[in-house]
């Protein structure tokens, strides 16, 4: 059989020339909607303290053309004793975290977050934002965004680390694979 002893040729050629990592990877996209969709069952947030209330609202995810990360825009309010209700938004920087062993893909931890709430005091804020960050380190790593499938990959699941991660046209890219 000629053709399959060309084919075999040809795909041992292939593999030669073309590093191993591009043979053991696999990339796979998520969208702001998966993203966001993902966040729904966790929010609102709520802190209590003595005089006052902050609850978070659903975050929107926004998904920057070049960026590192992701970043969640989270409407927030605070109920406070004697001063009524203040709204504002804390912004979120948060990248992602890979389980091997089982392919899920979660956003990780906070990296960085900023509260703008007009009309709180400085004391006030910094206890808010204590609050913002116990509360988002707490629950975004809980935030399963996608399962690999073992038979998505060439290779094991437990052998597979992020590669890369992009974001293009409002879509995060995901690689995986192994060294």
């Amino acid at each position: 059989m000629p053709s399959l002893r060309a084919a075999c040729l040809l795909f041992a050629g292939l593999c030669l020339l073309l590093p191993g990592s591009v043979l053991a990877s696999f990339t796979f996209s998520v969208p702001a909607a998966r993203i966001q969709g993902a966040l729904l069952p966790f929010f609102p947030l709520r802190e209590y303290a003595i005089d006052a209330r902050l609850t978070l609202s659903e975050p929107t995810v926004l998904l920057r053309q070049g960026a590192s990360e992701l970043r969640l825009d989270v409407p927030l309010v605070a109920s406070i004793s004697g001063q009524g209700r203040l709204r504002g938004t804390a912004t979120v920087a948060v990248g992602l975290h890979y389980k091997s062993m089982t392919g899920e893909l979660f956003l990780g931890i906070p990296r960085a977050w900023r509260l703008e709430m007009a009309g709180l005091s400085e004391a006030r804020r910094e206890a808010f934002d204590l609050s913002l960050g116990d509360l988002l380190t707490k629950t975004l790593p809980l935030v399963r965004i996608y399962r690999v499938r073992e038979q998505d990959l060439n290779h094991s699941l437990a052998k597979s680390e992020i590669k890369a991660m992009r974001i293009d046209d409002g879509i995060l890219r995901v690689t995986i694979g192994f060294d």
